[in-house]
């Protein structure tokens, strides 16, 4: 058994482990954002790299790479609801966190920080909305639920209409890109 561990016992007699609630430490946040910002200035500055260029391999794929983390980013909302198993809710509240982040991050990437046509504007468009509503959920839903207010749980009638949303604008997108 662990130090500082406490010991319960089940049905059955059998000895189980209490866990001690983990909290964040208080530099995560931090790092996370220099991350985050650290890869938008390298996108910024080889935004017109020819290497990168979102029509050839290196661009497409980090395009793809973004909308990868962006879908798996919906697992958490799928493990929230549905499935049971190994990993935890927190687990995977922190995986949709990061990979909301570096999935548009990725995207922005490929987009060369500019609006293109109409199909991919509107795409970035979305992917900027449903962000910052991600944004206003990680750090105002938090204080506004614990002091009883009743707009913090009608959050989640914008955030996940808004996903939908970027799906099917991820779609169109790449349907246009290879149609065209």
């Amino acid at each position: 058994m662990m130090d500082g561990a406490a010991a319960t016992i089940g049905k059955g007699g059998a000895i189980h482990a209490a866990r001690a609630p983990r909290l964040r430490a208080p530099w995560v946040d931090g790092a996370v954002a220099a991350l985050v910002l650290g890869a938008l200035a390298w996108g910024w500055a080889t935004r017109r790299d020819e290497a990168l260029d979102p029509h050839g391999w290196p661009g497409y794929l980090i395009g793809l790479a973004g909308t990868v983390m962006m879908l798996f980013a919906i697992g958490f909302s799928w493990r929230k609801r549905v499935a049971q198993g190994r990993v935890t809710v927190a687990w995977w509240y922190n995986a949709h966190v990061l990979l909301g982040l570096f999935g548009p991050v990725a995207v922005l990437v490929h987009a060369r920080f500019a609006w293109g046509s109409i199909n991919s504007s509107f795409g970035l468009a979305a992917m900027g909305l449903v962000v910052a509503s991600g944004l206003v959920a990680r750090y105002a839903l938090g204080p506004a639920r614990r002091k009883g207010r009743r707009w913090a749980e009608a959050w989640h009638y914008l955030h996940a209409p808004l996903c939908m949303v970027l799906v099917m604008a991820v779609i169109v997108h790449i349907y246009m890109a290879h149609a065209y």
